[in-house]
């Protein structure tokens, strides 16, 4: 539901194969059945015509693929499927998003050199926000990771900036299994109040919040387009250092998520 849907990249697409390596070859037509099957393209037939193979092709390929546990048969409808290796292979969600971080990590230093204040690239999965990547501020007095972790799913910019990505309807989904309870004095508990932030988020394109899951912080984020799942880089540190340099920071914030956004677009043409 909440993964970003795009077209397969090889439906309709002409693959020259002619000059590769035997085993080249092989990787790469394993790699496109995989890829439809992570896609819901299931059939033996839908798999051949995405891919532009003959069904004895594909047939060879599966089978290969299910003695790697890399695919599955279910034997009743005998419709294809991921294996249990591809589920134990991205158990770590670091893993997962590894191209997301090479997009951004260049920008990521960038402001981490600039506002010196930890800067978090994250994913939103399912209801799950999840970090991938973090520099850490480098001043002594900083944010704790630990700190963080105790932060609700519906507060703070980060989260905010994850929610806001997703439409009326997945977020109508959502509501019903996250209970709004204060953790600060400026944590947000109405959901109504909480769509009116996530509506005005996707107009001006980033978001900044005050103490709503650490008292004494201020957090800046901005989301991240093109990715398959809701994404976001943010910074967070004390308001101290922050309330003067916030209209500044959005604007360098602002200017790495474009960035990492065109990257990952590029990667997606190619």
């Amino acid at each position: 539901m909440l993964k970003r849907n795009y077209s397969s990249k090889i439906q309709n697409q002409k693959i020259d194969t002619s000059t590769e390596l035997p085993a080249v070859k092989s990787i790469s037509r394993a790699s496109n059945v995989l890829y439809c099957l992570s896609e819901g393209i299931s059939t033996l037939t839908d798999i051949a015509d995405h891919c532009n193979l003959s069904k004895s092709t594909v047939h060879r390929i599966l089978k290969a693929l299910e003695e790697s546990d890399l695919a599955m048969q279910d034997s009743i409808s005998h419709n294809y499927y991921l294996g249990p290796l591809i589920t134990r292979l991205i158990s770590n969600p670091q893993t997962i998003h590894e191209y997301l971080v090479t997009c951004a990590i260049e920008e990521i230093g960038r402001l981490s050199d600039i506002i010196e204040e930890t800067v978090t690239l994250s994913v939103l999965v399912a209801i799950r926000h999840i970090p991938v990547y973090e520099i850490q501020s480098k001043h002594d007095l900083r944010v704790a990771e630990e700190s963080k972790r105790l932060g609700p799913l519906y507060a703070g910019a980060g989260v905010k900036v994850l929610f806001s990505q997703l439409n009326d309807e997945e977020l109508s989904i959502i509501k019903k299994h996250i209970k709004l309870v204060p953790v600060t004095g400026n944590t947000v508990t109405d959901w109504d109040v909480l769509m009116g932030q996530f509506k005005e988020i996707r107009k001006q394109g980033y978001a900044v919040t005050y103490a709503e899951r650490i008292a004494g912080t201020i957090s800046v984020s901005a989301p991240i387009k093109n990715y398959r799942y809701p994404a976001a880089v943010s910074i967070l540190g004390p308001e101290s250092r922050l309330k003067t340099r916030v209209k500044d920071i959005v604007k360098e914030l602002l200017a790495s998520a474009g960035k990492i956004s065109e990257n990952i677009a590029e990667i997606y043409r190619n």
